[in-house]
């Protein structure tokens, strides 16, 4: 029946309920209002205050209540999960001003003042598109106060993110404060001339650019750093979790449920963690036994740690390495499905402002009408933490089978309405990526005994994740107590275990989708399997899998 529906649903899908169309429709009027009043202010990079916040929450609110009221016999197949993602997609907004933590506007890889940077990707094709981008750059301290103002609320309340966590910050500003306005990331769109601008007004347009990057993004970046290292670093939480902010474990309660989409509470979370890091340990076990290692699993990671073998020499072979690794796995892709994306990705470094509290690898996405396609970032900063061996699961989780293929076939799936193609659930899209790195036995990838190794480093970080974010948020855990665990636990470099403990301090529950999304996938899977016994095909588990788009 299901099967019926995925052939079916490609080329009819099913009409909207009156109601949830009415839905789609009163979001976009809204957004429209909004854009509409951050233009009558005259600010152009948009309104982010609580005022803002609350209209956002209140829409949200009236809007859940609407779509709760539908009698689900009514609904279709379709129908049914369009209204599940429209609840669920309106949860941040009613939590952020339930919980208030809209005054929160920063991780450990940055926030406002590093997301902000993505204006730069404009392109400047008349003197009106140059004029719209310079408009922004000159709203820079304007959009920079606004948000200093939310967090300074949120130091008077409790909610804030700790010392430790912005004490590691400066690299998201510094690279910002420069002295020759070609050297900021804000140039980059006046780097080339535009064939439809004369000469005489290019360089009225260069010069009025350079002028905006001086006086306003660079002075912006300043208040930045003295904001942060003058006033927020004094202020900040010496404890980390969101257990010490004022409605702590609720909050909690709710980011758990959240980004897991279960209705688990943390405590059984913790011990399906618990479970999983005891089962990994045992595949580590016969790893270190088949490489002949004389020594316990501790010696065995402090020789994965510093052993130079493991290690790129420079940015460049790391870019090679993981472009080769990519190009191996593109080619067995048809075995694996019977749909592939038509948007290509790239392969690129991560942006430096960012690199050194960033991960080891992300994917970045591009809109699928966009002229640039989605990019595999790998991390070069500090190359003796970024470990050869793990490669080959990063590359299968960032780019493919992983985010890069799911994300673009989800934006292709012209059966969904809109709001699908571009939602993105993290128990799905990471549970994705996780279950991606599995499939690399599938396809003759983790040949090599210390490339395995890698493959269960990376699932051990994730079923750690499990058992650490519910100990920093719901269980008194230090910072400390967080760094042992992973260190001791995973090959992860302890550069890499410093930045992660960081990102799960900041991000309460987020950590959680990897493990628990992977989980219900190779559930489903082996129901399949159990099921339909010889008449099992993988491409048609994956295709139907990803049929739907991102899903709870």
């Amino acid at each position: 029946l299901v099967l019926t529906h995925f052939s079916h649903a490609q080329t009819a899908p099913e009409p909207v309920h009156p109601v949830l169309n009415s839905a789609l429709k009163k979001i976009e009027a809204f957004n429209e209002q909004e854009r509409k009043l951050d233009l009558a202010a005259g600010f152009p990079l948009g309104l982010h205050g609580e005022a803002g916040a609350k209209r956002r929450h209140d829409f949200f609110v009236v809007l859940e209540k609407e779509i709760r009221s539908i009698d689900t016999r009514q609904l279709g197949f379709t129908d049914e999960i369009n209204a599940a993602l429209l609840l669920y997609s309106f949860e941040d907004d009613i939590s952020a001003f339930k919980y208030a933590s809209y005054l929160n506007p920063i991780l450990s890889e940055g926030g406002f003042h590093t997301n902000i940077t993505g204006i730069a990707s404009a392109r400047i094709s008349t003197v009106k598109d140059a004029e719209v981008y310079i408009a922004k750059l000159n709203d820079l301290p304007r959009y920079m106060e606004e948000h200093f103002g939310l967090m300074r609320k949120g130091l008077a309340v409790g909610i804030a993110q700790p010392y430790d966590v912005v004490a590691q910050f400066s690299n998201t500003y510094e690279v910002q404060i420069v002295t020759d306005p070609e050297a900021s990331s804000f140039w980059k769109p006046f780097a080339k001339k535009p064939l439809g601008i004369a000469d005489p007004a290019w360089q009225e347009v260069l010069q009025k650019g350079r002028k905006a990057i001086l006086s306003s993004a660079v002075v912006a970046y300043k208040n930045v750093k003295s904001f942060f290292e003058q006033e927020y670093l004094a202020k900040a939480p010496k404890k980390p979790g969101a257990q010490f902010f004022p409605s702590g474990l609720a909050f909690y309660e709710e980011r758990v449920k959240h980004f897991t989409t279960t209705d688990l509470g943390y405590d059984a979370i913790y011990n399906i963690g618990l479970k999983e890091v005891e089962r990994i340990k045992l595949a580590m076990e016969e790893v270190k036994s088949q490489v002949g290692f004389q020594g316990d699993m501790k010696a065995f990671i402090l020789s994965l740690r510093t052993d130079p073998k493991f290690y790129p020499t420079n940015g460049v072979a790391l870019l090679k390495e993981a472009s080769f690794i990519a190009k191996k796995i593109d080619g067995k892709l048809p075995t694996l499905f019977g749909r592939l994306p038509r948007q290509p990705y790239g392969i690129e470094p991560v942006p430096a402002e960012i690199a050194p509290t960033y991960t080891a690898g992300r994917y970045s996405p591009a809109p699928i009408k966009s002229t640039r396609s989605g990019n595999y970032w790998v991390n070069l900063y500090n190359l003796p933490s970024r470990s050869l061996y793990t490669l080959e699961a990063l590359t299968l989780h960032e780019a493919v089978p992983g985010h890069h293929l799911q994300m673009s076939l989800t934006q292709e799936l012209e059966n969904l309405p809109s709001f699908r193609r571009n939602l993105y659930v993290n128990a799905f899209g990471e549970g994705w990526g996780l279950y991606a790195e599995s499939l690399g036995y599938e396809i003759g990838l983790y040949k090599d005994p210390y490339s395995r190794f890698g493959q269960l480093t990376y699932d051990m970080w994730r079923a750690c994740r499990l058992v650490i974010d519910v100990g920093l948020h719901a269980k008194g855990w230090t910072r400390d107590q967080a760094v042992a665990y992973l260190a001791d636990n995973t090959a992860l470099s302890l550069h890499e275990v410093n930045t992660e403990i960081n990102r799960y301090i900041a991000w309460p529950g987020q950590a959680l989708a990897y493990k628990m999304g992977e989980l219900k996938i190779k559930e489903l899977r082996k129901r399949a399997t159990s099921a339909l016994g010889d008449k099992f095909d993988i491409r048609q588990f994956h295709d139907l899998l990803l049929s739907e788009g991102t899903l709870t």
